[in-house]
């Protein structure tokens, strides 16, 4: 137990929040084969259409070589594909193939942040902009210390 209560509130709250999200990972669909990250990468690409690995890094949080070998591992499966661009080959953009099925599609919406979307829509517009607000204050916090960590 932390001597803070306020620090020990906030680790409560957010392993509660990693096991809710761990419950939201439908067993026969993780059965597929697919990590957390690749099904983040994925909605993401379903989202965006087409983006480069860099603003796929930064929407991910997770670095550049990470989130490369994330897509190589979802070319080797015939999920995704690179597209350099025609005047400047240091762009490269990755887009969803077309083998991914209607089907699976509707199965990585539904799936990891299902209950968290339902919860969610249950709140007033009040509660939803508090949410909303607290989790981009934390965001912008934890950017700006890893950014510190990294300079």
């Amino acid at each position: 137990m932390h001597e803070d209560p306020a620090i020990q509130k906030l680790l409560e709250n957010m392993l509660f929040l990693l096991r809710s999200m761990r419950r939201g990972m439908d067993p026969e669909t993780a059965k597929d084969g697919f990590t957390i990250p690749q099904r983040i990468v994925m909605g993401l690409l379903l989202h965006y259409g087409e983006l480069s690995v860099k603003e796929l890094s930064q929407k991910v949080g997770l670095s550049h070589s990470t989130v490369s070998g994330i897509i190589d591992r979802l070319e080797n499966k015939g999920l995704a594909i690179r597209i350099q661009h025609p005047q400047d080959r240091r762009i490269t953009k990755v887009k969803l193939s077309g083998p991914v099925s209607d089907d699976w599609k509707n199965k990585l919406h539904q799936t990891m942040f299902s209950d968290f979307v339902s919860a969610f829509q249950k709140a007033t517009p009040e509660e939803q902009t508090k949410i909303l607000d607290g989790l981009a204050i934390l965001r912008r916090l934890l950017e700006t210390t890893e950014n510190n960590k990294n300079d």
